[in-house]
C-alpha cells in the first residue's frame, strides 16, 4: 500500500494559507492520492480516498471567508441554517438529492468539525466532493444575515476547486526508480514540527529539519509536495543516507541556488538572481555587513538552497571566511561573512525581522548558524 502524509503544500509566487490531512491507511479499504489546486480558492484540506470499486473520491474541505469577529451561540439556529443551506445549494446547482449531504465532526472523511458535503459528479473514475465548514458559515450568517452571499460564494469555490485541481497517483511511490527524480528537500522548524516529523524521513540541523519530499504533481506555476514517510526507505530497500543525498542533488536542478539583489528585484521583473556558482564566471559577492540574500530560483522555499551540495563551500570561498547564516524566513537566508560582524547583533536584526515581517507559515528559526569553511559543518552559534 501506498501510505504517507497528505499534509502541506507550497504554491510559486502565491500564498496560500491551507493544510492537507491524511487518513490512516486500510489495505481492505482505501489507497491515498494527493493533489493541488489553484490560488483563489480557500480550501483547508484536502483528501483522495480510493474505494476498490474503482471509484474515487476526491475530497475538498473549503473555508469560504468568515469574519473572526464574534462568538456566536453555535446551537440556536444552526439546524435550521444547515438546512436552508443544504436546500438551497441543491436548487442552485441543479443536484439530486444525495448529492448534498451533512456530517458531524468525525463522521465522514476523517474531518475536524461539521461538514456539509456536496458531491460534485463524476470526472472520469474521479468523484469529487467538497467539504463546507457548516459552523464557520454559521458565524458568518449571524454577523451578516445574508445567506444567498453565502450560497454565492460557497458554488463559485466549489466551482474553481473543480477547474483546478490536478490529481497524481501515489503507487509510484512503490517503485524508487520512478520517482527518485522527484525527491527533495524542505526546511522546517524542528521543534515546532515534532508531532508532524514522527515517521518522517528528514535530517536535522540544530532546530531546523531537512525533510524529503515527494513533488506530486505540478501545474501553471503550482507545485504540490507531500512528506515521505520512514516505511517508504524499508519498501525501496534503500539506504536513508543516498536517499536524502540524492534529494539534495534534485532539488538543486529543480531550483537552482541564487544570490538576489534588493534593488534589481525592485526594478527588473525579469530578474532571476545572480548564478554565483558558475566556476566560469568570477563572482564577487557583497563582503559587507547587508550580507548576501541567498534563496533559489523560484524563491520559495529558498532557505534550502544553503544545505545544498557545494553551495556553502562555494560561498565561503568567495568570502575568504566562514559564514553566519541568519534564516530570515524558510525562502530565503542572509549570508554574512564572520569577519565583518557580530553574531549576537545578527541576532537583534532576526528577531526584529520575524517579529516584524515574516508570517507566522514562513518561521524558520531564531537561531545564528555558523557554516565552518575548513570542516564543512553547519552548527548553531548563538541560540
Amino acid at each position: 500500500m501506498a501510505a504517507f502524509s497528505v499534509d502541506e503544500n507550497f504554491f510559486t509566487n502565491v500564498k496560500i494559507s491551507f493544510i492537507l490531512f491524511h487518513t490512516a491507511d486500510n489495505s481492505t479499504q482505501q489507497r491515498t492520492s494527493v493533489f493541488c489546486i489553484g490560488k483563489s480558492v480557500f480550501i483547508s484540506s484536502i483528501q483522495l480516498k480510493t474505494v476498490y470499486n474503482a471509484q474515487f473520491y476526491l475530497i475538498m474541505d473549503i473555508r469560504p471567508h468568515v469574519s473572526q469577529k464574534g462568538n456566536q451561540n453555535m446551537e440556536n439556529g444552526y439546524e435550521t441554517f444547515v438546512t436552508d443551506l443544504r436546500q438551497l445549494l441543491l436548487d442552485a446547482m441543479d443536484l439530486e438529492e444525495g448529492k448534498i449531504y451533512f456530517a458531524s465532526k468525525g463522521e465522514m472523511y476523517g474531518c475536524t468539525g461539521d461538514r456539509l458535503f456536496v458531491e460534485c459528479g463524476p470526472a472520469d473514475k474521479t468523484r469529487q466532493v467538497c467539504g463546507l465548514h457548516t459552523e464557520e458559515l454559521y458565524e458568518r450568517y449571524c454577523q451578516e444575515r445574508k445567506l444567498e452571499d453565502i450560497i454565492h460564494d460557497c458554488i463559485r469555490e466549489i466551482k474553481n476547486a473543480r477547474e483546478t485541481c490536478v490529481v497524481c497517483d501515489v503507487e509510484d511511490l512503490d517503485n524508487y526508480e520512478k520517482i527518485k527524480g522527484r525527491l527533495f528537500i524542505r526546511l522546517l522548524n524542528a521543534d515546532k514540527n515534532r508531532d508532524m516529523l514522527k515517521d518522517t524521513v528528514y535530517h536535522q540541523v540544530g532546530d531546523i529539519a531537512l525533510v524529503l519530499y515527494y513533488l506530486a504533481g505540478e501545474k501553471e506555476g503550482y507545485i504540490l509536495s507531500t512528506k515521505v514517510k520512514d516505511h517508504f526507505l524499508e519498501k525501496w530497500g534503500r539506504d536513508r543516507e543516498v536517499v536524502f543525498e540524492s534529494a539534495l542533488v534534485n532539488t538543486y536542478f529543480i531550483s537552482p541556488p541564487r544570490i538576489y539583489h534588493w534593488e534589481k528585484m525592485l526594478f527588473d521583473r525579469e530578474y532571476t538572481g545572480d548564478n554565483f556558482m558558475d566556476l566560469l564566471n568570477p563572482y564577487k559577492p557583497n563582503r559587507g555587513i547587508s550580507g548576501n540574500c541567498l534563496s533559489t530560483e523560484k524563491r520559495t522555499n529558498g532557505a534550502a538552497a544553503i544545505f545544498l551540495p557545494g553551495v556553502a563551500r562555494r560561498l565561503a570561498e568567495l568570502l575568504e571566511s566562514d559564514l553566519y547564516l541568519v534564516f530570515t524566513s524558510i525562502h530565503e537566508v542572509m549570508i554574512h561573512s564572520t569577519d565583518v560582524v557580530y553574531p549576537e547583533d545578527l541576532k537583534v536584526v532576526l528577531l526584529d525581522t520575524v517579529k516584524k515581517a515574516t508570517p507566522k507559515e514562513d518561521y524558520l528559526t531564531s537561531s545564528i548558524y555558523r557554516y565552518s569553511r575548513l570542516t564543512g559543518e553547519f552548527t548553531v552559534e548563538v541560540k
